[in-house]
C-alpha cells in the first residue's frame, strides 16, 4: 500500500469544499490522459475498478486498479497549486486551484 499525506494547505482546501458540500468526498488518483497522476476531488463519486489505498483529513483515497502495484511502495502527498485556467472536474478548480501529487521524502 502507498503512503499518502496531505499538506495543510491543501487539507484547508478540502475543508472548504467539504463546508460548501452535504455528499460523500473522494480523492481519486489514475492514469488519465490529461493530468496524469494528479489527484481529483469528487463528491458523491462512482468508483469503479478503484482500490482504496488510503485517508486523509477524513476522505478516502482510491487509487485505479491498475496504478495499485507500481504505487505500492510509493510515499506521496496531495498537495495544491493556483491554477485559474484549470479545467479538471475536480472540486477544488472552482476556486482557481488544482490538486497536484507530490513525491514524499
Amino acid at each position: 500500500m502507498p503512503t499518502i499525506s496531505i499538506t495543510p494547505k491543501a487539507a484547508e482546501v478540502v475543508a472548504r469544499v467539504r463546508a460548501e458540500r452535504r455528499g460523500t468526498l473522494t480523492f481519486t488518483i489514475d492514469g488519465g490522459c490529461c493530468e496524469g497522476t494528479a489527484p481529483h476531488l469528487f463528491e458523491d463519486a462512482v468508483l469503479a475498478g478503484a482500490e482504496l489505498v488510503g485517508e486523509v483529513v477524513g476522505v478516502p483515497v482510491y487509487l485505479q486498479a491498475a496504478m495499485v502495484r507500481p504505487f505500492a511502495a510509493a510515499a506521496v502527498t496531495i498537495d495544491v497549486v493556483e491554477d485559474p485556467l484549470s479545467d479538471a472536474m475536480s472540486l477544488e478548480t472552482g476556486y482557481g486551484l488544482r490538486f497536484v501529487l507530490r513525491e514524499s521524502v
